[in-house]
């Protein structure tokens, strides 16, 4: 089979494509200025590291769906703000109700790290944002948005599913063991993210970590009467 030379129409669609890309880095930055942030703290929010934020409003990086998501839920706006085929004007000139109308919730992110190895300390519970998401999607995991929260993961004994720095979204309402799951808790005055599974044969509980370089921990039921569960992990986001 023979190759032929691009045509006039594929260097132009080629083009435009460039030019989408480089109006969609734009917006990103204009709404971030908006916001009142920096790179890095939108690649803080986001998840992403600032270099990959920094390509994506140069327009040198074409952005993902999932990086494009994770920074609409770190700028606060719907994710369709930053759809490259939609005109300037009709972004800026349009009524900015996305967030305020029946399809998004706005949840609050605490200055909260909660360690996947050797525990944390939290003093401190001070907002640092909000993130949007759908309240439909919140109905059908069955959260409700003033029950929700959201905080950061530290540490890697719960790589590869939940990494260093990624962003939890914990239903605070679930404070007991009802189910196998993924729980944010707080043992000897220390706040973990982990794996919590009961043992039906003791009473008790097993804590355990994704990464297997973490052995788990065998509570028994005196020992989980003491643990306090301060939320279910429900989502979680972080660099792609």
């Amino acid at each position: 089979m023979t190759s032929h030379p691009p045509t006039p129409i594929d260097e132009e669609v080629k083009s435009r494509v460039g030019d989408l890309q480089v109006a969609q880095g734009g917006r990103v930055r204009d709404l971030r200025k908006q916001k009142g942030m920096t790179i890095e703290d939108l690649a803080q929010r986001s998840g992403l590291h600032f270099n990959t934020v920094g390509r994506i409003e140069r327009g040198v990086s074409e952005a993902s769906l999932e990086q494009l998501y994770v920074i609409a839920l770190a700028l606060g706006i719907d994710p369709a703000e930053l759809n490259p085929f939609r005109s300037r004007d009709s972004a800026t000139s349009a009524p900015q109700t996305g967030l305020n109308d029946e399809a998004f919730v706005l949840i609050d992110m605490l200055d909260v790290r909660v360690s996947g190895g050797n525990g944390s300390v939290n003093g401190s519970q001070e907002n640092m944002g909000r993130f949007a998401f759908s309240r439909a999607w919140m109905a059908r995991k069955g959260v409700k948005p003033q029950n929700a929260k959201i905080v950061r993961a530290r540490g890697d004994s719960m790589a590869d599913k939940i990494n260093n720095g990624d962003i939890l979204l914990v239903d605070t309402a679930t404070t007991t063991l009802d189910q196998d799951g993924v729980y944010v808790i707080q043992l000897d005055g220390h706040d973990y993210v982990k794996v919590l599974q009961r043992d039906f044969s003791t009473g008790g509980l097993q804590i355990i970590s994704y990464n297997p370089a973490y052995k788990p921990q065998v509570l028994s039921a005196e020992q989980a009467a003491d643990l306090r569960i301060s939320g279910r992990v429900v989502w979680h986001g972080g660099e792609i």
